[in-house]
């Protein structure tokens, strides 16, 4: 692990300074989100997770509404 973080030290595509910046604004931002991505990295680390998600749903959509109770039987 440490030799991992050698590597990508000073390396990241985060600038510190920004970083600083943006959470100086959240911290008075009203209606802040619950939470908040930041960098390029997060952001696509984000959207290939719901890239994941969205084709699992997709492919097994009806297996996963399948154990819903039927209209009937909920009334």
């Amino acid at each position: 692990m440490r030799e991992k973080a050698k590597v990508i030290s000073r390396n990241q595509p985060g600038n510190p300074d920004r970083l600083a910046s943006v959470l100086i604004d959240f911290v008075d931002m009203e209606n802040p989100p619950v939470r908040l991505p930041l960098g390029s990295d997060t952001v696509a680390a984000i959207e290939a997770k719901i890239a994941s998600d969205k084709a699992i749903l997709e492919r097994f959509r009806s297996i996963s509404v399948s154990t819903d109770f039927a209209k009937t039987e909920a009334a």
